[in-house]
């Protein structure tokens, strides 16, 4: 897989968890977080149109760690162990 792939892959991967964040409800918990999420949607939408894949995928990567983490947190999901 190369830079541009794993960019996509990765936007797509944190639209999923933002979606996921909206429907149970955490995003009206955790505004806060949930506003940082989207902004770096937004700045990886952003490197991405720019080809800078390498960071429009670090954006991407970060806020589905703030993301996923809160959601693991509130046992909507299972922690994945690698």
């Amino acid at each position: 897989m190369n830079e541009r792939e794993r960019a996509l892959k990765d936007i797509k991967k944190l639209e999923d968890a933002i979606k996921e964040f909206e429907k149970s409800g955490l995003a009206k918990k955790y505004p806060e977080p949930y506003n940082w999420a989207k902004n770096y949607l937004h700045d990886a939408e952003y490197y991405f149109e720019k080809g800078n894949y390498f960071t429009s995928f670090g954006c991407a990567n970060y806020a589905y760690g703030i993301i996923d983490g809160i959601i693991i947190h509130e046992g909507k999901k299972k922690e994945e162990c690698r």
